[in-house]
């Protein structure tokens, strides 16, 4: 499954859990920093056991991260944001 898809599949997996029966309704705007975190969760995954910690490209990644959460406060879906990375830690 491509990233995207995978990434539209986790936020409508936290939509649909984070409101019981009916899916969420999310901005546009919304939509793209929830489904950037995760994006960018999976790939901080998928470079940890390859990558030092002080690795430029692993900084780089971390602060990509942290602005993108902060990005989702902003936009209204930090609850989400909180959320999808605990749903991702857990897999």
């Amino acid at each position: 499954m491509p990233a995207s898809d995978q990434s539209k599949e986790s936020v409508l997996s936290l939509a649909e859990g984070s409101v019981g029966n009916s899916l969420k309704s999310y901005s546009p705007t919304q939509l793209f920093f929830l489904m950037r975190l995760s994006y960018l969760h999976r790939q901080r995954r998928e470079c940890i056991n390859v990558l030092d910690e002080g690795d430029w490209r692993m900084r780089l990644l971390n602060k990509a991260l942290y602005s993108t959460f902060q990005d989702c406060g902003t936009a209204g879906v930090g609850d989400e944001a909180k959320l999808l990375l605990e749903q991702q830690q857990a897999n």
